[in-house]
């Protein structure tokens, strides 16, 4: 007998290859007739840990109390949760990936179906205003924010492992080939599903990650057959982690990186690695009925706004202040402390 034929079925029988994906693994706990999702748990998680970071580690230093901080969590993620939810419903409504047949259907996010993208576009309008209203540095408060924000991210795509979405498509290995055109009635032997198994364990992905993309159906338009998908989810998180340490380190020690630099740094990271990712996803959101992938799109438009705010604030000197003396400086603050709302001058006319 094939030696590769004995050790897979060894392989096999010791791991099992086909691992079945409960839905009800979803719940965290009930609550009567309401279910709590693991989903929005592990969303809230990121959040909440990010900005008791930012407070404890800079905001309560620089000056802010903690119902300041608190009313900012809880508005902000209302705002994100409902901008994330508005920018999925109109993206798939128009593209008719999903029809919506009632207003529950619209604000039911529970199972998934918020958009990132949605989030930070409402969060952008929210951040500004809150400043104005309690009188604080936009500037400063993005600079510790955003980082965060990439945190919050990072966690929050565990949530896409719980619902076993956000994946790339099925794991190339040189078996596929003997399988001619692959559709979703195709079954892969174990000689295949080992092999798709050893590939992602030599990209260093964990066994019960692993475990979690073999994925027998999915209405995902890139879903081709049961099998072993590439987490996508899993690259997202662990690339932009791996940019939140790097600009952390960086801040603290280049005093030539600005106040408001992270801005930049949030939007060409995150841009980059969206970009990159999207090409691998197979359930992304489309413009319409274009074929454009609206995550590409806006990451491009990302990157192009990250690089253009670092290049024009340094030709205006625009509040050129190292980060080194707004954060880790003995005596900086974040507060206007002199900010008083004052009325418009009116144009003197010239005599």
């Amino acid at each position: 007998m094939n030696l590769t034929i004995v050790l897979n079925s060894i392989y096999s029988y010791l791991v099992n290859l086909r691992p079945e994906y409960d839905r009800s693994s979803r719940i965290a706990f009930t609550i009567g007739n309401i279910s709590v999702m693991w989903y929005a748990i592990i969303i809230m998680s990121g959040a909440i840990i990010g900005t008791l970071y930012g407070y404890y580690r800079f905001g309560k230093r620089l000056g802010l109390d903690s119902d300041t901080v608190l009313t900012g969590l809880a508005l902000g993620l209302i705002f994100g949760i409902i901008g994330a939810r508005l920018y999925y419903v109109i993206f798939t409504a128009s593209a008719n990936e999903i029809e919506y047949k009632s207003f529950l259907d619209v604000i039911n996010p529970r199972d998934g179906g918020l958009a990132i993208h949605g989030a930070l576009i409402a969060v952008a309008i929210y951040l500004p205003i809150f400043c104005k209203l309690n009188k604080i540095k936009l500037l400063t408060l993005l600079e510790i924010a955003l980082p965060l924000i990439l945190f919050a991210q990072v966690v929050g795509r565990w949530g896409n492992f719980v619902n076993q979405e956000a994946f790339g498509g099925l794991v190339k290995v040189p078996n596929l080939a003997n399988y001619g055109e692959i559709t979703r009635y195709t079954v892969l032997d174990d000689a295949t599903l080992i092999a798709q198994r050893e590939a992602l364990s030599h990209m260093l992905i964990p066994n019960f990650v692993i475990n979690r993309m073999y994925i027998s159906y999915s209405n995902a338009s890139g879903f081709l057959c049961a099998g072993y998908y590439y987490p996508t989810f899993y690259f997202e998180s662990v690339l932009n982690l791996t940019g939140i340490v790097i600009y952390m380190i960086a801040r603290k020690h280049i005093k030539k990186i600005l106040v408001g630099d992270g801005i930049s740094f949030y939007l060409i990271w995150y841009g980059i690695v969206r970009f990159i990712v999207e090409t691998m996803r197979t359930d992304p959101l489309y413009l319409g009925t274009t074929g454009i992938k609206m995550a590409e799109l806006t990451s491009i438009i990302y990157i192009v706004l990250g690089i253009t705010w670092l290049i024009v604030r340094r030709i205006k000197k625009i509040q050129m202040i190292s980060c080194w003396d707004a954060l880790y400086k003995e005596g900086a603050n974040m507060r206007y402390d002199d900010y008083v709302m004052k009325p418009k001058k009116e144009k003197q006319n010239e005599q």
